[in-house]
């Protein structure tokens, strides 16, 4: 079966719908630079927005292609293992340990992106705390120079009476 041309489904779809590239970029949520790509077939669009796409469009040739090209991509993203034909033309169906292989993949890829995305919280959330408390620090030391007394500087001691001095 031949492969569908993403580019193209793509540009009939907007052009039955009669929008501007701008246009479906606002409706899938995406850049009017992501739409251009696509119907230039530098990349293809991701599966939910071929599925947004396909509830905006309307029955017809270009619904169908949509379809197809929506099948595609779904056997690309999560392909399922199929059977191999054996003996007479029978379907083999596959080993029972052949999908679990690829969700195991699947789900270590997810862990480490997980665990790198966690990291990077974990540094931003310092981030943000130091700032915070630099934020206050510069809130005390305005509030100091509005009273009148320099930054940094404790508060002024109470003056002390002068000693009086013996006399001889």
């Amino acid at each position: 079966m031949e492969e569908m041309n993403a580019a193209k489904v793509v540009k009939k779809v907007r052009q039955r719908l009669e929008v501007s590239q701008e246009g479906l970029a606002r409706l899938l949520n995406a850049t009017k630079g992501a739409v251009q790509h696509w119907e230039r077939g530098r990349n293809r669009p991701d599966l939910a927005r071929l599925l947004a796409l396909r509830q905006l469009c309307p029955g017809g040739v270009e619904r169908r292609e949509l379809e197809q090209l929506i099948k595609e991509t779904q056997a690309h993203v999560a392909p399922l293992p199929t059977g191999q034909p054996g003996p007479g033309g029978k379907i083999i169906p596959p080993q029972p340990g052949e999908s679990l292989i690829l969700l195991r993949r699947d789900n270590n890829k997810l862990r480490k992106q997980v665990a790198k995305l966690e990291s990077t919280l974990k540094r931003r959330s310092e981030q943000l705390r130091i700032l915070e408390d630099l934020v206050t620090e510069m809130q005390r030391d305005n509030a100091k120079l509005r009273a009148g007394q320099a930054p940094g500087a404790s508060a002024p001691e109470p003056a002390s009476s002068p000693v009086p001095q013996a006399s001889e």
